[in-house]
């Protein structure tokens, strides 16, 4: 037996091995991501290929900050993404492939128009820049297509609603953004549809549609003004800053207001108004209760502006309504008209004109007159005051004008008459006096004659003080001397008296004799304390 075939019967003698088999489980978690794939592919499929609104091209002469993914916005509403920004082969055109909604589908039509809105301030407050770059769209008739001009300016749309549409007109470059909320007492009661120039009458013509419930509020005497953001004035009506709420500072409203007195007939479709830049300007323009007066004053009126106040005793009682500035051919010269207006409910009289023009012509007569009011710290006048400047009976209210011109003062009032105090003031000759007395005080003080004199007066000031020092040094010896002298006369005195009280029938004289040494020695004792508290008595005498 070979070696071979030993090791192949030990091999099968020895256990064979069996092996394990596994069956694993099945799981369905590997199947859940090519599942979620399928799932979004067949909703894609399904939205934009059955019931989606489907690509369209729009060219734009210029993208304007348009991104790829920026949205498509109808009324506020997304219903479109921009997929792709390509140039055109001529390298003139923007090219921008647009994926609509469904929902769109059946406004893709030859009207349509698109425009690209960018973020700014422009009339659009905070949610200009807040909502970024997007494409607008107004939807249009005509027949269905997938190509596209887009325009350079916003549409006026269409009013969403029964309402009423008017339309505001400014000569200003501060454009309305579209969409921008019209306002009534803080109340939203509309938007802007568009706006638009006019040619013919060299204007932009805003439309702004207001609901059909506020739309009754809107008469003869309405007023539009901007109310949104923050404004700062530095003028002649002095520092003032206004602003509204924070939703004012986002969608930059419109606002109007109609007086509750006198109000007026409504207005129809379509009737224009001028847009004002502030509420005070607009109030200051607006009708009702506050009667118009005009006046002219003789100098000029730096600043004064509508919507200034007017008042009479610091009490507000109108506006300044118009500035203007005239020529007139017969004197060659420039006149400035002012008009303004006084509420009589201030002056607690009834709203009729009869009744306030005799009220201010009696006023007049007594010598009211028309004044600027100027301030020393701004620039400018800060109002028109009606104050008692003049003699009475020197001017009246010429009522036969309309408006009645209410006379000025001649010589200004307040702050401007004491402008007028410091001007007429010889400026120049007060200034030459003092330079000359300048220049005589320093030829004194360097007089030769007159340091000569000084230093005499001060050579002599110090020999009386040694003088001085010298007597005081004296005086103590002396009032001792005086002391003693008065002590000696004070005993003589004492033993006189003695030699009375034992001896009464001695002659007279020798008494008076002792009421003498007495008298004399209160004396020395006197001058001794009066030496020693006055040493400078010995030079200057005894004072008074």
């Amino acid at each position: 037996m070979s070696e071979y075939d030993q090791h192949n019967v030990e091999r099968r003698k020895a256990p064979t091995p069996e092996a394990k088999v596994h069956l694993a489980k099945w799981t369905p978690w590997v199947w859940i991501i090519p599942a979620l794939a399928v799932f979004i592919a067949g909703y894609l499929i399904v939205r934009y290929g059955f019931f989606g609104g489907g690509d369209i091209t729009v060219r734009f002469a210029d993208a304007r900050g348009l991104d790829r993914y920026s949205p498509v916005r109808f009324r506020g509403a997304k219903v479109g993404t921009v997929q792709k920004i390509t140039i055109d082969n001529q390298l003139k055109q923007v090219v921008v492939r647009i994926s609509m909604d469904a929902s769109m589908g059946h406004a893709l039509t030859t009207g349509t128009r698109f425009w690209i809105v960018e973020p700014g301030l422009e009339g659009g407050g905070l949610s200009g820049i807040l909502g970024g770059t997007y494409v607008g769209i107004a939807p249009g008739g005509g027949e269905g297509t997938r190509d596209f001009k887009g325009q350079e300016y916003a549409p006026v749309l269409t009013p969403p609603e029964t309402g009423r549409t008017v339309i505001l007109e400014t000569h200003g470059l501060n454009p309305v953004a579209v969409g921008a909320p019209v306002q009534f007492h803080g109340i939203r009661a509309g938007q802007i549809l568009g706006a638009e120039y006019d040619e013919r009458r060299h204007v932009t013509a805003i439309h702004a549609f207001v609901v059909q419930r506020f739309a009754g509020h809107i008469t003869q005497t309405t007023r539009f003004w901007r109310a949104g953001g923050l404004s700062f004035s530095l003028s002649g009506g002095g520092i003032s800053m206004g602003g509204a709420s924070l939703a004012s500072l986002i969608n930059a409203p419109i606002e109007f207001i109609t007086p509750e007195v006198l109000p007026g007939m409504p207005v129809a479709n379509g009737t224009r108004f001028e847009l004002y830049d502030s509420q005070q300007q607009a109030e200051a323009a607006a009708g009702g209760p506050q009667l118009a007066y005009v006046t002219y004053f003789p100098g000029p009126v730096n600043g004064l502006t509508a919507g200034t106040p007017v008042q009479m005793k610091g009490v507000p009682v109108g506006l300044v309504q118009d500035v203007r500035l005239r020529y007139v051919p017969q004197t060659a010269s420039l006149e400035t008209p002012v008009t303004f207006t006084i509420d009589p409910r201030k002056l607690e009289l009834p709203l009729d004109r009869a009744t306030l023009n005799d009220a201010l012509s009696k006023l007049v007569y007594k010598g009211m007159r028309a004044t600027l009011n100027s301030s020393l710290v701004l620039p400018g006048a800060s109002g028109i005051s009606l104050e008692n400047v003049a003699r009475a009976g020197t001017a009246r209210l010429a009522v036969e004008h309309d408006p009645p011109i209410f006379p000025a003062s001649q010589t200004g009032g307040g702050v401007q008459n004491l402008l007028a105090r410091i001007q007429a003031l010889p400026i120049e000759d007060i200034a030459s006096h003092l330079q000359s007395t300048a220049t005589r005080v320093d030829q004194l003080v360097h007089d030769p004659a007159l340091s000569e004199a000084l230093q005499r007066m001060n050579r002599s000031l110090a020999d009386i003080e040694k003088v001085a020092a010298v007597t005081r040094e004296n005086i103590g010896p002396i009032a001792q001397s005086l002391r003693s002298a008065a002590t000696a006369a004070e005993q003589a005195a004492g033993r006189a008296n003695q030699l009375l009280a034992t001896a009464p029938q001695q002659n007279y004289d020798l008494g008076a004799l002792i009421k003498e040494l007495t008298r004399a020695a209160e004396s020395i004792r006197a001058l001794a304390d009066y030496l020693t508290e006055n040493p400078d008595a010995l030079l200057k005498g005894r004072g008074k």
